[in-house]
């Protein structure tokens, strides 16, 4: 697929990320776009969103930098065509900007084809049913 574009969110595209996601409201959105420690990427494809991927940034006990994907939704008709890529290679781009050890996803429901993406994206599952994906310090 040729001509959508990643970037980070902004408030005018609530109603696009509410259609994939009626769990994420205005207040929501909101809420993230204006929160240091949060990172949400979209996809667009003209003027709509057609994906996103919402994360945060975190520290663990060990003082190991991390970011945690909260979800990762493209729309049902865009999936497979590489746009929840794009969104990962984001989220690494920015582990790297960061100098983040790890990216976590910290859903523990997944389903069979969430599960098919993380290990395409070069994640492993972990004890604690946990996909993870380290190191990006260099």
């Amino acid at each position: 697929m040729v001509g959508f574009d990643v970037r980070e969110v902004n408030l005018k595209d609530y109603e696009d990320i509410y259609k994939l996601n009626s769990k994420l409201n205005y207040s929501n959105i909101k809420s993230i776009s204006e929160d240091n420690k949060s990172l949400m990427i979209v996809a667009q494809l003209n003027d709509d969103v057609i994906g996103y991927i919402n994360s945060n940034f975190n520290e663990d006990s060990n003082n190991n930098k991390t970011i945690n994907i909260k979800d990762i939704i493209v729309d049902e008709k865009y999936r497979g065509l590489g746009v929840g890529h794009q969104l990962m290679l984001e989220v690494e781009k920015n582990a790297k900007d960061n100098r983040v050890n790890y990216i976590v996803s910290i859903n523990k429901d997944y389903h069979k084809e969430e599960i098919e993406f993380y290990n395409r994206q070069g994640f492993k599952l972990d004890k604690d049913f946990k996909f993870v994906k380290k190191s990006y310090l260099q």
